[in-house]
């Protein structure tokens, strides 16, 4: 049987939805909330990474090897470079009374940290001391050595040398040459660096000078007054 619609069914208002107000539980709005916040501490971590700086010293004018360096010689200047920020000065630290230059830092440079050192260390010099190309594959940069020396025999006849004696202790190797490959590769000498104090420079010179054979031994720097 067909239902029949009556006129006061037809003109009742049909009940309307309130819209609610959304609460910590709508999914929309912790996701607008995390938003805001993501936002937020992305403009503070922007800010902060633009002072993002470590202070090193540079020189204010041109500073020569030997000299000793003071608080008006170089000036902390902000940078920016984390990843070689060691190889040069902390300028948020004042420098050690006694600090000399090693070599040359030109105005406005900054002060790379091998430049720094005792006054001691800034008269030393660098000698070339020819030793066995197999004995020289054994040392690097930074090893330190003792030097010892054997004279020619001046009675002897051909090439003939006395015992070897230790001319000096604690020398610092400086560099090495690159080993070579090929035919002959390891026979013969080659001249490696070391750094030596300046009082006894002549004696190294001499030495190598009158054909004694050289050769550089490892040993701890505890050592190095010895033989001195």
């Amino acid at each position: 049987m067909p239902t029949t619609t009556s006129a006061d069914d037809a003109a009742a208002p049909r009940p309307v939805r309130r819209l609610e107000r959304p609460g910590w539980r709508d999914v929309r709005l912790v996701v607008g909330v995390l938003l805001v916040l993501l936002s937020v501490a992305g403009g503070i971590r922007l800010v902060a990474s633009l002072d993002d700086t470590t202070p090193v010293y540079a020189a204010t004018r041109d500073l020569l090897p030997g000299q000793p360096v003071g608080e008006g010689d170089v000036v902390a200047v902000p940078v920016r470079m984390e990843e070689y920020i060691a190889r040069y000065v902390d300028g948020s630290a004042p420098l050690q009374p006694g600090t000399h230059l090693l070599r040359q830092v030109r105005a406005g440079e900054l002060v790379p940290a091998a430049a720094l050192g005792t006054a001691r260390e800034a008269l030393d010099k660098t000698v070339s001391v020819p030793v066995d190309v197999s004995a020289a594959r054994t040392l690097e940069a930074g090893t330190v050595v003792d030097v010892w020396v054997s004279r020619r025999d001046p009675d002897a006849l051909g090439e003939a040398y006395l015992d070897p004696e230790r001319l000096l202790a604690g020398a610092v190797v400086d560099h090495v040459p690159a080993a070579s490959s090929g035919l002959g590769a390891g026979v013969g000498r080659t001249a490696v660096q070391v750094v030596v104090p300046a009082d006894r420079v002549g004696d190294l010179i001499a030495a190598v000078d009158q054909g004694s054979r050289t050769t550089l031994v490892p040993a701890p720097r505890a050592g190095s007054e010895q033989g001195r």
